[in-house]
């Protein structure tokens, strides 16, 4: 071998090794930012959301709250609250599921809908959020198989009424993706979706495009491979969309049309991709990621009631 030509081997050696590196550290920090996302796990945010004026606190008055945990299949805990109206007009429980790096009170600003109507709502915390346990968010992956089990804990507590879950941004990836298994244990009557992501891979390329101007040269595939090494799922397995298509139960999909977070494509594309039983669609004018009820709060508990109602009739006959 020549010396250039050895020269010329220990430079793409060099490179080779450079790419790999580059690829590798690239990786574990695109982990760090998505699995591994800071969520402030250990702490209650019901004093924030009480103070920032999310809800109206009296709907904490004026119904019996109990608070509850349950196992998950991993064996960590999920502590939830299960809020109990006087009255029950339409034997319905509604399970609510929040979005990244909140807890369950984040969802009061729905649930006091659903309480002014007259519907008990069991509120709890995701894996890694709040007073629940849990290392790694999954993107809706094992999130769907922990909602799995608070709908049964719940099916127990109200054996007789009806189900519905409503989610928030992971929340609302999570009731799609619960949506497939549903199919299977038929637990859940109907889901109500907010600004949910289709797919985790296609979410993290253009996350990473907008928040980090990083091309799509495959830095979230080898992310992907971390993350089933370290956390036992890769993002091909979190695709909300492959679990809607299989779901032959009612959907109600919300998204704003100006949410640049989450764009109102991908509820679209869900929304077109289910094709067995009955679906509505309601994209909320001005309104940015996770904020169409806060834009339109009227017309969001009018639609939501709406359907409800109309999902209710669908069933009784």
């Amino acid at each position: 071998m020549t010396a250039k030509a050895s020269n010329t081997k220990k430079v793409a050696y060099g490179v080779f090794i450079f790419l790999f590196l580059l690829y590798l550290s690239v990786s574990l920090f695109s982990y760090q930012e998505s699995v591994l996302i800071q969520t402030h796990q250990g702490v209650s945010h019901l004093d924030e959301e009480k103070n920032n004026g999310s809800f109206n606190t009296e709907w904490l008055d004026k119904v019996d709250r109990e608070d509850f945990s349950v196992t998950s299949d991993l064996g960590y805990t999920l502590k939830g609250s299960w809020l109990k109206v006087p009255e029950n007009k339409y034997n319905l429980t509604m399970v609510m599921v929040h979005g990244v790096t909140h807890d369950r009170w984040r969802m009061m600003r729905y649930a006091q809908i659903y309480l002014k109507n007259g519907i008990d709502v069991v509120l709890y915390d995701h894996r890694k959020h709040g007073l629940s346990g849990g290392n790694e968010v999954s993107f809706g992956f094992f999130e769907s198989q922990d909602l799995d089990k608070i709908v049964h804990w719940t099916r127990k507590q109200r054996p007789q009424h009806l189900i519905g879950a409503h989610g928030e941004s992971l929340g609302a990836a999570t009731v799609c993706m619960h949506s497939g298994k549903n199919e299977e244990s038929h637990s859940v009557n109907f889901y109500i979706s907010d600004c949910a992501f289709s797919d985790t891979k296609e979410l993290l390329v253009l996350r990473a495009k907008e928040d980090f101007g990083m091309p799509n040269i495959g830095f979230v595939g080898t992310t992907s491979l971390v993350a089933k090494l370290r956390a036992g799922f890769y993002f091909g397995d979190a695709s909300p969309r492959t679990r809607v298509a299989q779901s032959k139960v009612p959907f109600l999909f919300i998204h704003g049309k100006s949410d640049t977070y989450i764009p109102k494509e991908m509820s679209e594309e869900m929304y077109q991709m289910k094709s067995q039983g009955s679906k509505f669609i309601w994209l909320v004018e001005n309104a940015e990621h996770a904020k169409s009820i806060t834009v339109a709060p009227t017309k969001y508990e009018n639609k939501v009631m709406e359907f409800i109602n109309t999902v209710i009739s669908q069933i009784n006959n």
